[in-house]
């Protein structure tokens, strides 16, 4: 997994009233629009506001951290960036705009558990829409917006023949390493991809691949 330097971090971050906005953008002009898209919706929202003062009157305990991950690629196989919870899983959420096949090997995964997800076919106004309310919408929209994606707990056969599965071996291979019939196998494997948010085997062995790098780190 990519992973940004401190420096880095710094010159990619953006606050707006109790939010901080860090960014995983290699492309230059997409970070720009970013930046001016975030400024156009805090700008535009504050105008309409009368009473100014209590606009910018936030809770102490009340700070949220959104990381914005922009994969640019379609390939499942791009690095995705770590992420370092700061504030817990309660004050903390990452925005991806991604492809849409690559949203199944994300989806669950540390540190992408309480995330939303743009792809291919985003429109502006909706973009616009949660980053107005991440900003000004409080605790309980924030919730609303980043719901928490898990994985259910896998059988010891499924992890096996996930394990196996990681190593590159075939369903006929499992097959006959294991003793079960291949039938057993693509059953096993179908639920854990179920448990998994992955809608094919190549996800699914991208996606573990991804989750083994995560706990070597």
């Amino acid at each position: 997994m990519a992973v940004l330097n401190a420096e880095e971090r710094i010159e990619c971050m953006r606050a707006y009233r109790n939010v901080l906005f860090s960014f995983f953008c290699e492309d230059l002009f997409f970070k720009k629009g970013l930046f001016e898209l975030l400024d156009s919706v805090y700008y535009e929202s504050s105008s309409k506001c009368e009473n100014i003062k209590s606009l910018n009157r936030v809770e102490s305990d009340d700070y949220f951290w959104i990381e914005i991950v922009v994969l640019s690629s379609k390939s499942i196989f791009e690095k995705l960036p770590k992420r370092d919870r700061a504030f817990g899983d309660d004050g903390a959420g990452v925005v991806v705009f991604c492809s849409e096949n690559i949203t199944h090997v994300i989806k669950g995964m540390s540190g992408y558990e309480n995330a939303i997800f743009f792809t291919d076919d985003l429109k502006l106004s909706d973009v616009k829409r949660v980053f107005r309310k991440i900003i000004f919408g409080g605790s309980d929209n924030r919730k609303e917006i980043f719901e928490r994606i898990s994985f259910d707990r896998l059988t010891d056969r499924e992890k096996l023949v996930s394990e196996l599965l990681e190593k590159g071996k075939s369903q006929q291979q499992i097959s006959k390493l294991t003793g079960m019939t291949v039938k057993t196998v693509s059953s096993h494997l179908r639920s854990a991809m179920c448990k998994h948010h992955v809608n094919s085997v190549v996800e699914y062995r991208v996606k573990l691949s991804y989750l083994k790098d995560v706990k070597s780190n």
